[in-house]
């Protein structure tokens, strides 16, 4: 395992070795636990399952021991289901220090990217009736952000086939999860969009492992969650995954020490912890003011993590222009490196305006959420800062201090933000684009090599600019390492391929592309993993993999016009015209361009590039000007498309012999093409309004 994963696991889970040493009970604040469990197997309109009421009753039971109000219902209808979800809510919310543990087992199924909890007695003939007759996911996740809880774990045992007549075959399992509430962990028994696995005994496959590692003594609720995770991946032999979507960052232990799962309800000694995600000294585990200290900040002084995790309090409630007024009044200088490094995350997380990432603007969110009605009203209290994080630095840097890893990688982010950004406002920094660059390297860097730059969204950050620089070997290297940590994050594993191609490592790039083919329940996405498959192997000269690729598509998609145009590409490429010109009459016979350019322009593309010259393209435009006599739309775009050809043709070689009778030429066309698009009702902001542009442009290089 390389050091990465190594310092993960020990960034992670070190609040092991810390919890066994003997905490004095008042140290720790005593948090209520409430549990909804919903267990659905009698169903009434469709198939009836076997396990999810075991389960329910075996889950409430062991929620109960730990110290859980738990209400279970199993076989619920849809209003018991919806006022249940209710009363939950209104138990949390009178209960601010509350921790809040939904389970569901039964059947679960998307519609449209919305997923939907099915009662017992719902009867669905046609998929617009899961709005009325089932409980959407995202209700529950919304009741649980009402209640303004300490944390809120949700748990979907309901990831099965779509058992309804009039389900696409590509709707299986349940869509990545919607909108989730603050301080939340929303588990899926198996990744989005696949099916998880009915269990051969008592219990489904997922909820029988859960059940086995709930009750561990000791056990922070992450480390709980990865046990199950990694026991249900062995015994199903990879087939099923779970999937964990997190925004808690702290620490909580279910199960007290020794206590062998059984805790008693309302007992200090026996309630859960909830510290910070990185642990520290016992001192500062046991003060309740430092539960939201962030990770990494270990060494910072006592008074400095208690004002950090204070505004990361208010952060969680969307208090942002609150935390930033704290962390200015504890540090208005930014002379201390760990307030600045806290400022940084805020100002990049929670800006509402940035003027060139030197200064930024913020606002509490009303306690409705309507930030646009509160500013109609005048009532949000909205302040803008100067704040000039590189300056800051400098600043420390003259003054000789060591800068902490937590700030090398706060900085790291920021100049990765400034470097994306900085072709709006050049000439309002310093530094020019490559200066930015190589700061933001710098402190990635040094954040690295301090085993800290951990976070995936940081991980996709300092690769990109790795990328940037040509260094692509070492971006190859940390995307790995997280990969291995977070194997269901599609962007991440997508940005791997780009710098396995970067790095020439192209059979690696086109197994990675499958593995996205494989496992995204959507075909829409596959489609699009496909085609970018398909491209790296034509560029790569990757014929065996290309080919299977092209007959994926060709098969799949066959109203898709990306995989003939490829085909035509390869015939263009190799010499052979009459294949390539046939390939390009059947195109635009099945994808006509009154319809849509997009397979036009593929072809004309493909000509363009052609090693032998481009007279190709410019003769297929003219028998299609031919042939399209009549249909004054498709003679209008004929007529657009050959005057670009020639023109960027002629642009293109300076050498061109007849330059201006050609360009002359172009002008004429641009003329036909308007005059037949008028005639075929053309809107003036479609196509008109573009040869309008042509015309201004051209003009701009007489």
């Amino acid at each position: 395992m390389r050091r990465l994963i190594a310092i993960r696991l020990a960034a992670f889970f070190s609040l092991i070795a810390v919890i066994a040493l003997p905490l004095c009970a008042q140290q720790y604040e005593a948090l209520d636990r409430i549990a909804l469990v919903i267990g659905n197997s009698n169903y009434e309109g469709t198939a009836k399952l076997k396990n999810p009421v075991n389960d329910a009753q075996d889950i409430g039971a062991t929620l109960s021991s730990l110290g859980f109000d738990a209400e279970v219902l199993t076989d619920a209808d849809l209003y018991s289901m919806e006022d249940s979800v209710l009363r939950f809510r209104d138990k949390l919310a009178k209960s601010p220090n509350s921790v809040g543990f939904f389970y569901y087992a039964g059947h679960g199924v998307q519609s449209g990217g919305e997923n939907y909890l099915i009662p017992v007695d719902a009867r669905l003939n046609s998929e617009s009736m899961l709005r009325t007759r089932a409980v959407p996911l995202q209700f529950v996740l919304d009741s649980l952000s009402e209640a303004h809880n300490k944390l809120n774990i949700i748990v979907l045992d309901a990831c099965r086939d779509n058992p309804f007549s009039w389900a696409r075959s590509s709707a299986r399992g349940l869509a990545v999860v919607g909108q989730l509430p603050p301080a939340s962990i929303v588990v899926y028994s198996t990744s989005a969009g696949r099916v998880a696995q009915d269990g051969t005994g008592r219990n489904g496959m997922f909820t029988e492992e859960l059940l086995k590692h709930l009750p561990t003594p000791g056990l922070d609720i992450t480390e709980v969650l990865r046990r199950t995770g990694e026991g249900v991946q062995a015994k199903t032999d990879g087939a099923q995954i779970p999937a964990i979507y997190s925004q808690f960052f702290g620490f909580l232990r279910l199960a007290g020490e020794g206590e062998g799962g059984g805790l008693a309800q309302g007992s200090a000694a026996q309630s859960a912890t909830y510290g910070s995600a990185q642990g520290g000294t016992q001192e500062a585990l046991g003060d309740a003011s430092l539960d939201y200290l962030p990770a990494f900040f270990d060494d910072a002084p006592r008074n400095t993590k208690l004002a950090i995790a204070k505004a990361e309090e208010l952060t969680w409630d969307e208090k942002w222009l609150s935390a930033w007024r704290l962390l200015e009044k504890t540090d208005p200088n930014d002379r201390d490196p760990y307030i600045l490094a806290e400022k940084i995350r805020t100002a990049l997380d929670g800006n509402s305006y940035t003027d060139n990432y030197r200064g930024f603007s913020f606002y509490d969110t009303p306690p409705d959420g309507d930030v646009d009605k509160a500013r109609a009203d005048g009532t949000i209290d909205e302040e803008y800062f100067d704040f000039d994080p590189h300056a800051a630095v400098q600043v420390l840097l003259d003054r000789g201090v060591e800068i902490p890893p937590v700030l090398a990688l706060a900085l790291g982010d920021f100049y990765y933000n400034v470097y994306n950004y900085y072709p709006y406002y050049p000439d309002d920094w310093s530094l020019t684009s490559d200066e930015i660059l190589a700061d933001g390297l710098r402190w990635f860097d040094l954040a690295n090599e301090n085993y800290i730059v951990v976070d995936t969204t940081s991980v996709i950050h300092y690769a990109e600019l790795l990328m940037k620089a040509g260094r692509n070997t070492d971006a190859v290297a940390i995307l790995s390492d997280q990969v291995e940590w977070e194997p269901d994050d599609r962007y991440l594993r997508q940005t791997f391929v780009d710098a396995l191609v970067r790095a020439v490592q192209i059979d690696e790039a086109l197994g990675q592309l499958d593995m996205l083919i494989a496992n995204t329940g959507s075909k829409e996405e596959a489609l699009d993993y496909y085609k970018q498959a398909a491209q790296i192997a034509f560029d790569n000269q990757k014929s065996a993999q290309l080919e299977h690729y092209l007959a994926a598509l060709e098969k799949d998609y066959p109203d898709d016009w990306f995989g003939p145009a490829m085909r035509h590409r390869l015939a263009v490429n190799t010499g052979d015209k009459l294949r390539a010109q046939k390939i390009a009459e059947d195109l635009l016979t099945h994808f006509p361009p009154s319809v849509s350019t997009d397979a036009l322009e593929s072809i004309l593309t493909n000509w363009l590039l052609d090693p032998a010259g481009p007279s190709a393209g410019l003769s297929f435009l003219d028998s299609s000007i031919l042939a399209a006599k009549g249909k004054p739309r498709e003679l209008g775009i004929f007529y657009l498309y050959r005057a670009l050809y020639r023109y960027f043709t002629v642009e293109k070689d300076p050498a061109f012999k007849a330059r201006d009778a050609a360009i002359q030429r172009s002008f004429e066309d641009i003329d036909s093409a308007e005059k037949y698009l008028r005639q075929a009702g053309e809107p003036e902001d479609g196509m008109l309004e573009s040869i309008k542009h042509i015309r201004e442009e051209w003009g701009k290089g007489k």
